[in-house]
């Protein structure tokens, strides 16, 4: 198609005239930014001959080039070129007469005249010349004349292109008369067409011959040959080859032609440079002739344009991009090395390359570097010669393909990767090429509406070749609202000013393409024609419709969002936003499916980043003028992200790409919250206007204050608003104090009365307005449209005119859509809006600068925006993005979508955590605290975190989630529950829920189960909370605290903290754990590198447990001072007292010189009631009793022989059991103290305290047999006298009594006179133990179990005496069946103590310390250590009862399971029974299912067991199964009937049923093992299988029963565990039940051919209910019929369970069939669950009542039998009959048991079961 001079499209999508302003302001950019370039630039050309002459100059023109040097630079005041005088005159053979007025035409036409006389003269002389001589003179004449690749000279294209530019400066910044316009404008135009026909071919003759230079490409082969020339000839290097002189200046010089080659002769490489030079330069001149508007048709000749766009291309392609990437040397090939002699046959043969060629690589680029300079010279030549282009195409229709060669190479410049290794400012070069392609490629876009859809698909491609991260964002914008962006300028950039910053080239580009999309805005009239138009076609659509709505019933009517779809659609019509609609779909829709690719397919991987950085890049620029249209893309790429994830969470699994979903997720992530943030701070900052206004009235002046927005409070020069008085930084509002206005009004007041104006104008001539925000945004738009104006006005850009348009109808859109929403919209009349809007579409002119008087500040400007942007349509779109996140989180079919929204999310809320107290929000969160992936919860905990730390206040709605979250199953959600808790009591240490969340920790770090990971979080947290002695300030509240220092405030608040923690625990035993740890080390858990920080934090806390002790003692000080007694002051006494514990136990010698305080507590009247008396005296004896051995010599004298012992006797004498033992351990460290002397005041007591209680033992021994008669207080001084009297026989230590190896059973006899005890010889123990064995016989059981715990203190104190206990049958009876539970409790309680007592007393080494001290112990046994052999004789007699242990654990009474369970738990972590033999008893307490607490603990040790010996625990899980059944027979008395191994919980709202296994396997490791799985269920099932010929007892038939539950419910993952369980069944079922069927068939005389083909007569009379067995002559029959029963109970469990596995796991028959146990898992078959609601039930039938048949439940089981084994034949056969090999290809999905195709198989979706929730047999 050739070139032709047509009108161009204009804006409305129509053709009119090109205005002289549009063509001339394009050429007068081009010549701008041409000489901008050149003033910033200077060839750097590194030839002594010929350096740094500047673009365009040659040695012909060297006066022209020194006058142009000293001419000064064009000025920056808008006339670039107003001095620019012609050139000067050339040599001519025409005389012209002398021009009369210096027009710029008649300066045109005497130049051009001009040029082509001395043109046409040097030819004829040439000519000439070649006529008169021959050979050699006669070429080199005319290689003179024609040296720059055409007939002119440089010095007269230079003229050429000066005028073209000042014609151009004239008619832009000129003198705006009409004459000097018209003029200018007609430069071109006017000049006689003959004239410019005749220079346009000499312009070509130039053109062409610069298209195929490739200065690169051929100055690299010049370095590759002299790099590879070995012989003596002449070389050739770069710098020669581009000097000005033709000669040589090395040693080897040669006359010219001597190599053969005239592109490698020296001063070849500078005539290609002119040559190349003069070809742009008349490209230049070319396509400002033909852009001209009006010019002669010769002038546009179609190889001139093709010449153009291939010179365009070579010198981007070939020249400027290598040149700015420094890459012109990558595609060199330099020959390795090359033999000397060269005589060498192999010469010519192709050699392997060789790493040696990389370094060579090196110096090719550098030598390069003489190339690359030159060429560079050239870019703003070439920038112009692009915008000139833009001019061409608008002016213009241009030929498909030329137009496709130029969009290609005009996208080619974005792949630039500028270096800085050739210049510092190739960042700058490259942008000047970029910006004018990007321009170039927008007015393709414009003016070719059919070519937009293959500009858009071109950009991928390039997409993928864009530059690395470093050059990634170098478009330079300017950012004039968002001031929080800072992103640095990228390298080679200068002069980059502080409120700018840059984004993708490829984001400007699909921007820009974006808004030269749009089209002038329909008027009102058009409007109404069209609606006319459409009402036609509406009415016809319509009654269509009700016609296909007659002949469908089913027709679906159109949805609320398809009538929002549409308005939006025409209203986009009305306001000329089609094409960028179509644009910003096509770009989205394509972008976002090849980042959907699954694997690398299509660079997928590379369109991620290029997505994610496309995001950041539209959420910077949509608060910038420039770009409206990113508001437009983002709201697109929002809807389909949205659009996609909500299809990728119902679509089946691994069909959508995981990284794009995390890709999608992350980008509408950042949309939704730099929406959040938005309205955020709109809502925070609002731009407050005037809702209310009067049209009469003036508001009177307000007071004078400072109302500065910079709210700074400065002496500095301030301005006076002439209307509000209010007074602004000159600084803040950009008024210098020199340049003060004569009235000046502020933004408020200026927004007041433009909307008064605007008012007047737009309403009915109301006197008072209520207006809206919709009035507000109309105002708003207004004035930001002015700013848009004067941007166009000064803006050398075209562009600038597009955004100002597509601003105008985004707000012609806004105000349709207004209208068609029929809700109130305002005051204004939107009609008058929207036509002022749309008469501005004209950009004003300098002389028509309407509604441009009203400016706003910049701070103005940027306000006026950002509240636009909180208006716009994606804004008003937050809560469907919202929504969209919400949905995703409660997705339950994609585990990564839940995840992955929960993060988004968490972006959002940090940008407005106000969005966590809407109760959508809470309910939704809550729900992702108990989804089932772990790393959901972990999210959704880490969400709730950060929400917590930044708005502390709002804690509390998630505290108790937050705290069951650190119980939760995995570990990383529970290390982040730890996490968020110190940091919010690091950040707050007031918080309330601190003592809650400090328990829990401690519970978490005291659990030996716990992970160490955890456990060292806990450990670390607790240390900086309260051992670092900073980990949060503490401030003094009141004057007298003033003189306390930071760290006795610290200590403080850390004791506070510390008693409410034991306070919530009810015991300091877990603080004590901890404490002690920190202290001494943990016994488990540590790791080699973490010892070293371990010892730091002992260090710490060594020096800081004392401040703590001190700080807890004037705590209660400060209670004692301070209280008001009420009831509540006991539970605080003894949380204070129970946290001094803690540090006597960790710390014993910090309390030493507080024990004095302690005292008076003992006296047992402290105020605190009866209810914490006990607790006050007892805790304070077990400080004290801690204290004691640390006391010196005097300190216990002083203390023996006070009122310390009379206070100990008294607590003794007054209160329970736990304080008079605390009160007895107390006086007998005192009496056993080292230091203490024989007969010491302590040990007196004692003793006289023993005789006391024993005399009374004694005196009742014989006064009944039960107690239970008896007097209160005779039980409760009984009950006392045991109690004290063990103690003491537990506490002191009688030093010299040993007891013997063999103690005589019978040598314990009761002492007659109590006077007569004492310690010694161990009278008193022995005396008592024979009394408390008399007591152990009597009736009632509180006495017996009195008698046994005061019996304990004997066997703990001395362990031989166990032996003696043995032997007289104690130990037998006391855990006996006859005994009673109370009893049995308090026996196993007694056996757990002893050893817990054992296990200290030889961990803590006073065991061995009692040796060494004894004096008679040998040495050989003191070096062999035998200090344990005491320690083993409890446990080897337990071990004896061991089978009585586990007897015990099916005792009726759940508290006596539990004691034996926690027993067995002792001796197992002890040794001292075998765990295989334990394991199957602790598998059968999982059948515990009423006692969870017992359960949970042989669960527990089942964990414990299976962590060392794994395989052990996997072999007897099915032994296990068979004893939880029996333990439920046996302890429920559930015989047949009420055995269930099923258990059901509610969690979030639903019931869920697991088996009493799950967590067994779980913990076993089985569930990751194929193999082992399989075993596992092939033992279950070999349950149900029978040897031939045997016959199968009824009594198993529950078990199967039983067993069945067990594989209905059993935690599979993977449907090949499911299939497995279903292929066992039916080759049991199949074999088995075929054969029971026709031996039922023979005994009730059917057909036993076809046993089973359909229903009999006892099948109907069972369904009538009117079976008689005599009827059907069963009566004789009753032991075989009755025995086949039993055989069809064994089957129907297992048909049962395979119709339930088949419908909770969607298993089709066709899977079933072609499963085969040895096939490998399927990955489409992994990560499965039970549908919910799902539950199997299959009680047995009792056959036999009284050892006789039931006939009516025989007669059921019958019916069942042969209905269940027709039904799965009867789906069998119906599956092989709808199998089909093919899927058929009409879209719809295949029914589930349609096709056994693996790949066409997909379980189905939970909670689309339409199945009944259970199963159960037909009754």
């Amino acid at each position: 198609m050739s070139a032709s001079q047509q009108p161009p499209v204009n804006s409305a999508g129509g053709s009119s005239d090109i205005s002289p302003k549009v063509c001339c302001e394009v050429t007068r950019r081009a010549d701008e930014r041409r000489f901008s370039a050149d003033m910033v630039q200077a060839p750097v050309l590194s030839i002594a001959d010929a350096a740094a002459l500047p673009m365009g100059m040659t040695h012909e023109s060297a006066d022209v080039a020194q006058a142009r040097q000293q001419q000064p630079p064009p000025q920056s005041s808008g006339k670039l070129f107003s001095n620019v005088e012609p050139a000067p005159a050339l040599s001519a053979t025409r005389v012209k007469p002398e021009p009369t007025p210096a027009t710029p035409q008649v300066m045109m036409t005497d130049l051009i005249e001009r040029v082509i006389n001395a043109a046409e003269t040097r030819e004829a002389s040439s000519m000439e010349s070649s006529l008169a001589t021959t050979g050699h003179a006669a070429g080199r004449g005319l290689e003179s004349n024609l040296q720059h690749g055409g007939p002119l000279a440089m010095s007269e294209l230079s003229s050429l292109s000066q005028h073209c530019a000042a014609t151009a400066s004239v008619l832009c910044f000129g003198n705006s008369s009409a004459d000097n316009l018209l003029g200018a404008y007609n430069a071109w135009t006017a000049l006689d067409g003959d004239l410019v026909s005749s220079l346009t071919p000499m312009l070509q003759v130039h053109v062409k011959s610069a298209v195929g230079i490739d200065l690169v490409g051929e100055g690299r082969e010049v370095i590759r040959q002299s790099m590879e020339r070995k012989d003596d000839g002449p070389v050739i290097t770069i710098h020669q080859w581009m000097m000005q002189n033709a000669r040589y200046s090395g040693p080897n010089a040669a006359a010219l032609g001597s190599l053969g080659d005239a592109k490698v002769e020296p001063g070849a490489g500078f005539r290609r440079l002119q040559v190349l030079l003069s070809g742009l330069e008349s490209a230049n001149i070319l396509l400002s002739i033909m852009s001209s508007p009006g010019i002669d048709r010769r002038a546009v000749e179609d190889d001139a344009i093709e010449a153009c766009v291939n010179l365009i291309k070579n010198h981007l392609q070939k020249n400027i991009a290598p040149s700015l990437s420094n890459t012109g040397h990558l595609g060199v090939n330099i020959k390795p090395g090359v033999e000397s002699d060269g005589e060498d046959g192999d010469d010519g043969k192709a050699k392997k390359k060789r790493r040696s060629v990389s370094p060579q690589r090196g110096v090719v680029a550098k030598s390069l570097k003489a190339v690359y300079a030159p060429i560079l010279s050239t870019v703003g030549t070439f920038g112009t010669i692009l915008e000139r282009a833009e001019a061409f195409i608008i002016a213009n229709e241009m030929d498909d393909r030329l137009l496709f060669t130029l969009s290609a190479a005009a996208l080619s410049s974005l792949t630039i990767d500028a270096s800085t290794v050739v210049r510092a400012d190739t960042g700058s070069l490259a942008s000047i090429v970029q910006v004018s392609a990007l321009n170039l490629c927008a007015a393709m876009c414009t003016r070719y509406p059919r070519h937009r859809s293959i500009l858009v698909e071109d950009l991928f491609p390039l997409m993928l070749k864009l530059p690395s991260k470093k050059m990634l964002r170098n478009y330079l914008i300017k950012r004039n609202a968002d001031a929080s962006v800072d992103m640095k300028p990228p390298p080679g950039s200068q002069g980059m000013a502080g409120d700018h910053a840059y984004i993708q080239p490829i984001t400007a580009l699909t921007l820009l393409l974006i808004q030269s999309c749009v089209v002038m805005p329909q008027s009102e009239e058009e409007q109404g024609e069209k609606m006319d138009v459409d009402g036609e076609g509406d009415e016809a659509s319509k009654k269509g419709k009700m016609d296909s709505e007659d002949d469908n019933d089913d027709e679906i009517e159109e949805t609320e969002e398809e009538k929002r779809l549409e308005a939006r659609q025409k209203a986009n019509t009305m306001a000329g936003l089609d094409g960028c609609v179509l644009i910003c779909n096509q770009f989205t829709s394509q972008m976002l499916q090849r980042c959907a690719r699954k694997g690398e397919e299509g660079g997928a991987s590379e369109f991620r980043p290029i997505l994610s950085n496309l995001i950041d890049d539209l959420l910077l620029v949509r608060y910038l003028v420039d770009f409206p249209a990113a508001e437009m893309l983002l709201m697109t790429l929002s809807h389909r992200l949205g659009a996609d994830l909500l299809r990728a969470s119902s679509a089946p699994k691994n069909t959508v790409e995981a990284t794009y979903l995390a890709t999608a997720m992350d980008a509408f992530g950042k949309i939704t919250s730099a929406v959040a943030s938005t309205l955020l701070e709109q809502r925070e900052n609002p731009f407050e206007l005037p809702n209310q206004m009067s049209l009469t009235e003036t508001p009177e002046p307000k007071e004078e204050v400072n109302r500065c927005f910079c709210g700074r409070d400065l002496d500095t020069f301030m301005l006076d608003c002439d209307r509000c008085h209010s007074w602004f930084h000159g600084s803040c509002v950009g008024i210098t104090k020199d340049a003060v206005p004569e009235t000046w009004v502020c933004d408020d007041c200026t927004l007041q009365g433009s909307m008064l104006d605007q008012a007047k104008a737009f309403t009915q001539g109301k006197d008072s307005l209520i207006l809206t925000k919709y009035d507000h945004n109309n105002v708003l738009r207004q004035f930001l449209l002015s700013y848009l104006s004067r941007n166009a006005l000064t803006s050398p850009s075209p562009q600038a005119d597009r955004a100002r348009e597509f601003f105008i109808a985004t707000w012609v859109k806004d105000i349709n859509l207004e209208q068609n929403e029929g809700k109130d919209t305002g005051a204004f009349d939107l009609n008058l809006i929207r036509a002022h809007a749309i008469a501005q579409w004209q950009p004003p002119t300098v002389q028509q600068q309407y509604n441009l008087n009203a400016q706003l500040t910049e701070h103005g400007n940027k306000r006026t925006l950002a509240s636009l942007v909180a208006s716009s349509e994606l804004s008003t779109s937050f809560p469907r993005l919202l929504g969209v996140l919400l949905r995703l989180m409660g997705d339950s079919s994609t585990t990564s979508l839940r995840k992955l929204s929960l993060k988004s999310f968490l972006r959002v809320v940090n940008n407005d955590p106000s969005l966590m107290t809407h109760s959508s929000v809470k309910k939704e969160v809550a729900r992702c605290f108990h989804d089932d992936a772990i790393s959901v919860r972990e999210a959704a905990v880490g969400l709730v975190g950060d929400y917590v730390l930044h708005s502390p206040n709002l804690a509390k709605v998630f505290h108790a989630p937050l705290l069951e979250r650190m119980k939760d199953k995995g570990i990383s959600v529970r290390k982040r529950a730890v996490k968020i808790f110190r940091d919010m009591l690091l950040s707050n240490p007031s918080y309330s829920g601190r003592a809650q969340a400090c328990h829990v920790m401690l519970l978490r770090a005291a659990d030996r189960k716990e992970d160490d990971g955890v456990r060292d979080l806990v450990h670390e947290t607790f240390h900086t909370l309260w051992f670092s002695g900073k980990a949060f300030e503490v401030g003094s509240s009141n004057g007298a605290a003033d003189k306390t220092t930071k760290a006795q405030l610290y200590a403080r608040e850390v004791a506070t903290q510390m008693t409410e923690v034991v306070k919530v625990s009810g015991s300091p035993e877990v603080l004590t754990s901890l404490v002690t740890g920190l202290l001494f080390g943990f016994s488990e858990g540590d790791k080699d590198k973490k010892v070293a920080e371990r010892k730091k934090r002992q260090v710490d806390s060594k020096n800081q447990c004392h401040s703590l002790v001190l700080a807890l003692v004037e705590l209660l000080l400060s209670f004692e001072e301070s209280r008001q007694h009420k009831e509540d002051d006991g539970k605080e006494l003894v949380a204070l007292l129970s946290t001094l514990s803690v540090f006597a136990e960790a710390y014993p010698e910090l309390l030493v010189g507080h024990v004095d305080t302690l005292i008076p507590y003992l006296k047992g009247d402290n105020g605190g009631g009866k209810k914490y008396e006990a607790s006050i005296v007892s805790t304070c004896s077990a400080i004290i009793t801690l204290a004691v051995p640390h006391f010196s010599a005097v300190e216990l004298h002083r203390l023996s022989n006070g009122g310390l012992p009379a206070d100990l006797v008294n607590i003794a004498y007054k209160f329970p059991p736990t304080a008079v033992s605390s009160a007895v351990e107390t006086l007998a460290t005192l009496a056993n103290h080292p230091g203490s002397k024989e007969g010491n005041v302590p040990e007196k007591k004692l003793i006289t305290m023993a005789r006391q209680f024993y005399s009374y033992l004694l005196k009742q021994m014989d006064s009944t047999c039960d107690f239970s008669g008896s007097k209160k207080s005779i039980r409760d001084n009984v009950k006392r006298a045991l109690s004290a009297l063990g103690s003491i026989c537990r506490f002191y230590e009688c030093d010299s009594a040993i007891d013997a190896h063999n103690h005589d059973p019978n040598g314990f006899q009761i002492v007659a006179e109590p006077k007569s005890l004492k310690f010694e010889g161990n009278m008193l123990s022995d005396a008592s133990f024979a009394l408390f064995r008399s007591y152990l016989v009597k009736k009632d059981e509180s006495t017996k179990v009195l008698a046994l715990r005061a019996m304990n203190g004997v066997f703990i104190s001395r362990p031989r005496v166990v032996l003696a206990a043995e032997q007289l049958g104690i130990i037998s009876s006391v855990i006996s069946d006859d005994a009673p539970p109370s009893v049995q409790i308090e026996s196993l309680k007694c056996w757990r103590d002893i050893l817990l007592a054992e296990e200290k007393r030889i961990e803590s080494g006073a065991a061995r310390a009692k040796m060494m001290a004894e004096k008679k112990v040998a040495l050989s046994k003191r070096i062999s250590g035998d200090q344990d052999g005491d320690a083993c004789i409890s446990g080897s007699v337990l071990t004896k009862h061991a089978r009585r242990l586990y007897e015990m654990k099916e005792s009726k009474d759940d508290k006596v399971r539990l004691m034996v369970i926690d027993l067995i738990g002792h001796l197992l972590r002890q040794g001292l029974i075998n765990p295989m033999e334990t394991v199957p008893h602790l598998l059968a307490v999982q059948g515990d299912v009423k006692s969870p607490q017992t359960r949970a603990l042989a669960l527990k040790l089942l964990i414990n067991e299976g962590e060392k010996r794994p395989e052990m625990l996997r072999q007897r899980v099915c032994a296990g199964i068979v004893q939880a059944y029996h333990f439920q027979n046996s302890v429920y008395n559930a015989s047949g009937r009420g055995a269930t191994a099923l258990l059901t919980r509610d969690e979030a709202g639903r019931c869920v049923t697991e088996t009493i296994f799950d967590a067994v396997i779980k913990e076993s490791g089985m569930k990751n093992k194929r193999a082992q799985r399989q075993g596992l269920l092939k033992g279950i099932l070999s349950l149900f299988e029978k040897d031939p010929g045997e016959q199968f007892d009824h009594s198993k038939l529950p078990l199967l029963s039983f067993a069945a539950e067990i594989l209905a419910h059993l935690p599979y993952t993977t449907l090949n565990d499911p299939l497995f369980c279903v292929y066992n069944a039916s080759c049991i079922s199949t074999l088995d039940g075929q054969t029971v069927v026709k031996a039922l068939a023979e005994v009730v005389g059917g057909d036993v051919c076809d046993p089973n083909s359909g229903e009999d007569e006892i099948e109907q009379a069972v369904k009538k209910g009117n079976f008689d067995a005599k009827k059907f002559g069963l009566k004789g029959k009753e032991k075989e019929f009755g025995q086949l029963c039993v055989d069809a109970s064994r089957i129907i469990p297992l048909l049962l369970l395979k119709n339930f596995l088949r419908k909770a796991y969607n298993l089709s028959e066709a899977r079933i069939v072609e499963y085969l146990p040895s096939e490998k898992e399927r990955i489409n078959e992994k990560g499965v669950s039970i549908l919910p609601d799902m539950q199997f039930s299959c009680k047995p039938l009792p056959l036999f009542i009284a050892g006789k048949l039931n006939w009516s439940i025989a007669a059921k089981v019958y019916t069942n039998l042969r209905q269940l084994m027709r039904d799965s034949e009867t789906a069998l056969v119906a599956d092989e009959v709808k199998k089909s090999p093919k899927r058929s290809r009409g879209g719809r999905k295949r029914a589930r048991s349609s096709s056994g195709d693996d790949a066409d198989y997909t379980p189905a979706a939970p909670g689309k079961n339409t199945s009944s929730p259970k199963v159960s047999p037909p009754s």
